[in-house]
């Protein structure tokens, strides 16, 4: 039985890593939309 949890717990900190993983990588494509949008903002000849 003690195998049978080792291998859980091992699915599951691999599933919490995915998930930190994904996470992270979401914020890091909003940050560029972010910034390409600024920088759009910051180029535009319109005041």
């Amino acid at each position: 039985m003690r195998h049978g949890q080792a291998a859980l717990e091992y699915v599951l900190a691999l599933a919490s890593l995915l998930v930190v993983v994904g996470i992270l990588w979401g914020l890091v494509v909003a940050a560029e939309r972010h910034a390409r949008r600024s920088e759009a903002l910051v180029t535009s000849d319109s005041p």
